[in-house]
């Protein structure tokens, strides 16, 4: 059995939360997560979420609080030797609808395909149902190791561009920046992966639309055992 237990601080809130991941039947694997807000005042159903997946297969999330599921289905396949992977998302509730005039949450249901062309180059393609448009994102990783990865991203909803740029290091380090053209956020990150099951991360969070706003500082660390 693997736990995973993550601190996160976020301006003046702190949050936690933890997993516990159990091997099932065959390849099933059974996990249970919870967030601070499961105990906040006495033990509590809200934050809870249970997961039955087999990796690289099928994944279903039950939310027992308001009884939100989600289905994802990924499978993936050569064709003309190049691996195209295709996920499918559904999220919906088993709550009963409310009385009316009010209307019950909309399902929502999502495509994800990505193309990879060889190890440096990737396309992917994600469209919600009815949203009337699409994003594309293209991943080029540069050199020989693939330490430096570029990500321009098209959102054809918001007509308008992301972009990311990471840089691994020696010793588990890396640094991405990511800048939002729709709303003028420039984001910049620092991660680290321990010897020690233990992966933190410091990020900033600029709004250039605004700078009278003070940057968004997040610190973020997560622990892995082995029980």
């Amino acid at each position: 059995m693997k736990a995973t237990v993550k601190g996160r601080y976020e301006g003046d809130k702190a949050t936690a939360a933890t997993t516990l991941a159990v091997p099932a039947a065959g390849d099933l694997r059974f996990k249970a997560s919870a967030t601070e807000a499961a105990f906040a005042n006495g033990p509590s159903l809200r934050g809870l979420t249970f997961t039955l997946e087999k990796p690289g297969a099928f994944l279903i999330d039950l939310k027992p609080h308001n009884q939100d599921v989600r289905f994802q289905f990924m499978n993936s396949a050569l064709v003309l030797d190049k691996r195209v992977s295709l996920t499918y998302t559904h999220s919906t509730t088993l709550a009963p609808p409310p009385a009316p005039p009010a209307a019950a949450p909309p399902s929502r249901t999502a495509l994800d395909c990505s193309v990879t062309f060889d190890p440096a180059n990737k396309v992917n393609f994600s469209h919600s149902i009815g949203s009337g448009g699409c994003r594309v994102k293209y991943t080029y990783a540069h050199g020989p190791d693939r330490l430096t990865t570029i990500e321009p991203l098209f959102d054809t909803n918001k007509n308008a561009w992301e972009f990311a740029v990471s840089r691994k290091f020696q010793g588990g380090d890396a640094i991405k920046g990511t800048y939002h053209a729709s709303t003028k956020l420039l984001g910049l990150e620092w991660t680290r992966d321990s010897k020690a099951s233990a992966s933190f991360k410091v990020a900033t969070t600029f709004d250039l639309s605004d700078q009278s706003k003070a940057p968004k500082l997040i610190a973020e660390s997560t622990w892995n055992y082995e029980i």
